[in-house]
């Protein structure tokens, strides 16, 4: 049983640390990689300990909450709470911060937070106020009801995250078994990629014009002159668009006719100096992030265009038309691209899909429990025999299908336009508050849908009277205390799914978009004649020329 724990936390640690290579930018700090590994793997042995909790109160030793396993437990649950709430926030402000000193960034990222719990300790103290006076609620009651709304919310968010990956994923997989279609598809992405990587250039471009037009008149012996030395140097240094860049009259001087009102204040003050450091990194990295998601799409037309192009000749030696940027492919594995790999790809979308139905189906009658117990999951765990470990094996693929779900759609929220700048993940091209970011959700999320999970199969319908699990113990003790939001609640907010998954399934979220939000905030479909156009006329454009070396 131990053993298994062991393999399962080395598998996470390596998984972790190539998850880590593939999506972090080079310039990302070795603090920040190191709390972006501990928050994953934090979060992830919570998910390693469950099936270990599984069999030990299947085997009726159920351990107490002072033997290892609830010390386990209290280390991962807690230290998931301590890096979401506290330590994951805190650095994210000190890395975004524009200050000059290591005080002052860690100043701005303790002032952030500090804000955010001051908004939200009123709130609560203003509602726990209210509900201490009328009665509703008792003082030995507050510390319950504080667990349990925050699982309360992990629960909520993580159902949703869930029911969108359950859609989603089997969903990509069948739309990748068509060439064709993908390359289509592949059009509009890189259509609205153009449009995003345009305006990230025109920020890029007004940031560094303000940054030369702040440094050309700053005197050597101004004061704030060392501040706007190190803006400079990191404008110089680290954007495409350099400030020597900048188009000047026939003095020499910056042309400020582009700028807009109040973006010459800069330089007033080290506070101004500051603010302009933030907005020029924030501009760098959200242009570095655009512009790899740029060559990203266009490297898969590339490729898809030379599968289609095989695919209609059916001469795989042929590579369809060499391109810049990608190499030859042999013939066996064009091969596989063009013929296998579409009916590899249609029986791994079924077996997803049929997966994702039967967690749908095991959450939308979690509230019928053992009358009768109608979770595919569940009966496998409870009606037969597997030995230890086909039981720790058993317990643990579901769930890790579901936690794979919850990190794809938490994944797929940095590729959303309205969050490019606060959590742009892009291979390669992630920065230091995306990567934080995604690592105080999966801390937030982790334990609540683990928790959901114990539901699923059915664990507590099963165990004798008075049994009961660690992490019941640990995280599902408080909820009896409160009504509304206690165990009942987990017992039928999982209902929503079915609706969720449904909805997503046809489509209904996008038809309502479309009536009531702005276009820039859909998620749309292929279909825009204008994008997809403008995609196809970029991709032979791109022919033409190596952008891929500037990769």
């Amino acid at each position: 049983m131990w053993s298994f724990y062991i393999i399962t936390m080395v598998c996470v640690g390596v998984a972790t640390f190539f998850l880590l290579r593939f999506y972090a930018a080079p310039g990302v700090p070795l603090f920040v990689r190191a709390i972006a590994v501990i928050a994953w793997v934090t979060s992830l042995s919570i998910v390693a300990l469950v099936p270990v909790d599984v069999l030990d109160s299947l085997l009726g030793t159920s351990g107490s909450i002072t033997g290892p396993l609830g010390i386990l437990w209290s280390i991962s649950y807690w230290s998931t709470q301590v890096l979401c709430w506290a330590v994951v926030p805190i650095t994210m402000g000190f890395v975004d911060a524009g200050e000059f000193t290591f005080a002052g960034r860690s100043w701005a990222g303790l002032k952030d937070q500090a804000q955010f719990w001051i908004i939200i300790g009123s709130l609560s103290g203003a509602g726990l106020l209210v509900l201490l006076i009328s009665g509703r609620l008792t003082l030995s009651n507050i510390s319950p009801l504080a667990l349990t709304l925050s699982n309360t919310y992990g629960l909520v968010a993580g159902v949703f995250l869930l029911g969108y990956g359950l859609v989603e994923i089997p969903r990509g997989m069948w739309n990748q078994a068509n060439p064709e279609e993908r390359l289509r598809s592949c059009s509009y992405r890189l259509g609205r990629c153009a449009d995003t990587l345009e305006d990230a250039a025109a920020e890029l471009q007004s940031v560094i014009t303000v940054v030369e037009a702040t440094s050309q008149p700053m005197s050597r012996r101004d004061p704030m002159r060392p501040y706007m030395d190190i803006i400079y140097k990191y404008a110089q240094d680290k954007s495409p668009f350099k400030p020597s860049m900048v188009p000047r009259d026939g003095s020499g001087r910056v042309d400020l006719e582009s700028l807009k009102d109040g973006e010459l204040d800069y330089g007033c003050d080290q506070a101004g100096l500051a603010e302009l450091r933030h907005r020029t990194r924030k501009a760098v990295h959200n242009y570095e992030g655009q512009f790899a998601s740029y060559v990203n799409v266009v490297t898969e037309a590339f490729e898809l265009e030379n599968v289609c192009k095989c695919r209609a000749s059916r001469d795989y030696t042929q590579n369809g038309v060499p391109l810049a940027g990608i190499k030859p492919v042999h013939p066996h594995m064009m091969m596989y691209k063009c013929v296998a790999k579409p009916w590899v790809m249609r029986l791994a979308a079924l077996l997803l899909g049929g997966t994702s139905f039967m967690v749908v189906w095991s959450e939308a009658t979690i509230g019928l429990g053992r009358r009768p117990d109608v979770s595919p999951f569940s009966l496998a765990i409870h009606k037969s025999k597997h030995g230890e470990m086909g039981t720790l094996l058993l317990v643990m693929g579901p769930l890790v299908y579901m936690v794979m779900c919850c990190q794809y759609s938490l994944l797929r929220l940095g590729f959303i336009q309205v969050f490019t700048f606060r959590h742009h993940v892009v291979p390669h091209c992630t920065h230091s508050t995306s990567l934080l970011r995604n690592g105080a959700w999966a801390c937030r999320f982790m334990a609540p849908i683990c928790y959901n999970y114990l539901h699923v199969i059915r664990m507590q319908n099963y165990l004798a009277s008075g049994q009961t699990m660690v992490f019941s113990k640990k995280m599902g003790a408080a909820l009896n205390d409160v009504p509304l939001f206690g165990t009942a609640f987990n017992n039928w907010f999982p209902v929503v799914v079915l609706f969720w998954c449904g909805a997503l399934f046809l489509n209904v979220w996008q038809v309502i978009a479309r009536l009531i939000l702005p276009a820039r905030f859909q998620v749309q479909d292929s279909g825009s004649d204008e994008h997809l156009e403008r995609g196809q006329v970029l991709i032979r454009k791109e022919q033409a020329r190596p952008l891929l070396s500037a990769k």
